[in-house]
């Protein structure tokens, strides 16, 4: 849980210290954190993917198989990073404009956009050597780096913004700069410690060639969380393309709304990555009730987060909005409910995200893929739609986030206490 706690607490850090820059570079901050959000999210089966193919090797003590999986998957992650930053490159001011930036947040963003997505083969090796890591039951380690990776982002960011330590003002350019420096320790140290350390020994016995037989499932699974995804995090984009048109006010308190909800998510995402690596093994293993037991605890322990989380926010909304932004207006949009929406959600997302976590480790993401489709296109983009054109505005929106929750959690708890998602044969 650690490991993932540090990824919203520098996302967190970041937007508090570039909201303190003003209203537009935070409103660029917000575009371009969606953009790359949707671009990466949708690479996350990097991460996924290889934690469940090389679980259920471990399980099966096929060592080997475990290392051939790994490197097949930081291939893919070359290829596709060194793809996705030319693409970012070329076309960052359509994407800006595409998602209704106002001229002064285009001018902002652009320029951050482009350092940022330049890191996009640094970040996806990283994802594979995550989902390399949980795979052999090792959290331990990326938890390190990925706090390495933040200390180093952190620090970064607050001379580079500001100026200080020596460092050039660069504004929210810095931010991207600090992202990349960060990124790039990350992969580096994750490769070194795959082909340099001892106890990688058994791994790199693996056979370094491309093979169809070992790319196939990371891509059968790699597809379906891709569309899954995308149309999760499309739909999110969507929404913030429609605050972006209510006006730089409402997106800075949308995305400072969208920080709260990540913190929340990914710290009991903890659960959800223990959960898939967990259920992998043992159906590697052959153990099918004790994936299930294990299964049954982890929900319950996740909607106990979640009610912390909500908690929490609840008792802490005027130091949250002052924590973010010194905007009377940002401050007003925060305090008529969304807040309050995002801390109601809670409870309903650690469920959420630990069944999520369970089916991907039992490689039930075709099921995932066509129940995200359902939530994402047919219920959250039509109610951030109607939010900006029938004038429910950002609370709309944020009504919308919870009926597509309310909707995974009740096609998830179907699916699990079903059983179906279990293998037939192992």
């Amino acid at each position: 849980m650690l490991a993932l706690a540090s990824q919203p607490l520098l996302s967190i850090g970041d937007t508090a210290m570039i909201g303190r820059l003003g209203v537009e570079p935070l409103a660029a901050r917000a575009v371009g954190a969606a953009i790359i959000g949707g671009i990466y999210w949708i690479f996350a089966f990097l991460s996924f993917g290889t934690t469940t193919l090389v679980g259920y090797h471990h399980g099966a003590h096929d060592l080997r198989a475990c290392g051939e999986t790994f490197f097949h998957a930081m291939s893919v992650a070359l290829l596709g990073g060194m793809g996705v930053a030319c693409v970012g490159l070329l076309f960052a001011t359509p994407l800006y404009e595409l998602m209704g930036a106002s001229s002064d947040v285009v001018t902002e963003g652009v320029p951050y956009f482009r350092i940022y997505i330049a890191s996009a083969p640094f970040t996806f090796i990283f994802f594979a050597s995550v989902g390399f890591f949980r795979g052999i039951q090792d959290t331990k380690t990326p938890m390190i780096i990925a706090f390495l990776i933040s200390g180093i982002h952190l620090i970064l960011d607050y001379g580079l913004i500001y100026g200080n330590f020596g460092f050039p003002r660069l504004g929210i350019r810095g931010a991207a700069v600090a992202a990349w420096v960060g990124q790039l320790v990350g992969a580096a140290t994750c490769l070194g410690i795959f082909f340099f350390s001892g106890s990688m020994a058994a791994y790199r016995s693996a056979s370094l060639r491309i093979a169809f037989t070992r790319l196939r499932p990371l891509f059968r699974i790699g597809s379906d969380l891709a569309i899954r995804t995308g149309a999760l995090r499309g739909s999110l984009v969507f929404a913030t393309s429609c605050a972006a048109r209510m006006g730089a006010n409402v997106l800075s308190a949308h995305e400072i709304a969208f920080q709260l909800m990540l913190l929340g998510s990914e710290v009991i995402d903890g659960l959800a990555v223990a959960g898939q690596a967990l259920v992998a093994k043992y159906l590697g293993a052959a153990q099918k009730e004790k994936a299930i037991a294990m299964g049954k605890t982890l929900i319950l322990c996740g909607a106990v987060a979640g009610l912390i989380f909500g908690v929490a926010f609840l008792g802490a909304q005027d130091a949250i909005a002052s924590f973010f932004t010194n905007s009377t207006d940002v401050k007003l949009l925060l305090g008529a409910g969304v807040i309050l929406l995002v801390a109601l959600f809670q409870p309903l997302n650690g469920i959420v995200f630990v069944l999520d976590g369970l089916l991907i480790g039992a490689r039930d993401t075709r099921f995932l893929m066509w129940a995200m489709l359902v939530g994402a296109l047919g219920i959250f983009v039509p109610i951030s739609w109607m939010s900006l054109h029938w004038g429910w505005g950002l609370t709309g929106i944020w009504i919308g986030v919870g009926a597509l929750m309310s909707w995974r959690l009740v096609t998830l708890l179907y699916r699990f206490f079903s059983r179906s998602w279990l293998p037939v044969q192992e």
